[in-house]
């Protein structure tokens, strides 16, 4: 029989990088007893001392991805004071990059997990933003970081996207149309999180005007100036009814400037 053989794998992050390049490697080897050991979030000295002691019976192939380099250090000389043979996969790549970058690495334990982390988050909250756009769900809408509401065209769902890929906010936004009633829904989240987006009539006219040319519907009320003042109107008088929502005026603002203030303005931070 075989004698069964241990794989240490640490990180002071989540050691999914040492995993994987594990895996890729017992791929290409027929050996029938290994047991993987896995130790995440490793981040004192104590905590290396401990797994020394237990590799001390096990004399394991012990595959290292620590950032921080003191505590890097500090695991490599005890392993290697037992005998126990480290790869120090960071310790490898990382001086490899200074000599490129000609700089010292940060050395931060858990950044490239901070980093999916945030990945994923963004990734939530565009999935989250795309299913309540323009009207489309108010399910979950309590999940929402920002709601906006606005008339056709005032850059409702571009907005929406900014916000969700660039800050990772959850947006859902709603039209308002001269006749429907906005949903129920929308009335029994904080109020403090809706933005009512506004605009001047005029540039209103000349942004569906060109919307209805491409279109085909020039002669549609959709571009009337009557109507549209009328519309800018019904917007502005449901926005004087509820006090407690931002007012943003997207008049000739891109969409980079009214994302910007509204994060600044509803979080207090910058985009």
């Amino acid at each position: 029989m075989a004698e069964k053989k241990f794989i240490y794998l640490i990180s002071d992050g989540t050691g999914e990088t040492a995993s994987k390049i594990a895996r890729a490697f017992l791929v290409q080897f027929r050996y029938p007893d290994v047991v993987q050991r896995k130790f995440i979030e490793v981040r004192e000295e104590e905590q290396i001392d401990e797994i020394v002691n237990k590799a001390i019976e096990e004399k394991p192939l012990v595959i290292s991805t620590i950032a921080d380099k003191k505590l890097r250090d500090y695991a490599n000389d005890k392993f290697k004071a037992v005998g126990i043979e480290v790869l120090d996969l960071f310790g490898y790549y990382i001086e490899r990059f200074e000599k490129f970058f000609g700089q010292k690495a940060r050395n931060i334990s858990g950044l490239l997990h901070k980093i999916s982390d945030q990945y994923f988050e963004k990734v939530k909250a565009i999935e989250y933003t795309v299913e309540h756009d323009d009207n489309r769900s108010s399910r979950r809408l309590d999940e929402a970081d920002i709601i906006l509401v606005g008339l056709s065209r005032t850059s409702k769902t571009p907005l929406s996207i900014y916000l969700a890929q660039e800050g990772g906010y959850k947006v859902a936004n709603f039209a308002i149309v001269k006749g429907e009633k906005l949903p129920d829904a929308l009335f029994k989240v904080d109020q403090n999180k809706i933005v009512g987006l506004t605009i001047d009539p005029m540039r209103l006219y000349e942004i569906r005007k060109q919307r209805a040319k491409k279109l085909g519907i020039e002669n549609s009320s959709y571009a009337s100036l009557s109507r549209i003042y009328e519309e800018v109107e019904y917007a502005n008088s449901i926005f004087r009814q509820h006090p407690q929502w931002l007012i943003i005026d997207v008049t000739n603002r891109s969409v980079e400037e009214s994302a910007s203030e509204i994060v600044s303005k509803l979080f207090g931070r910058k985009l």
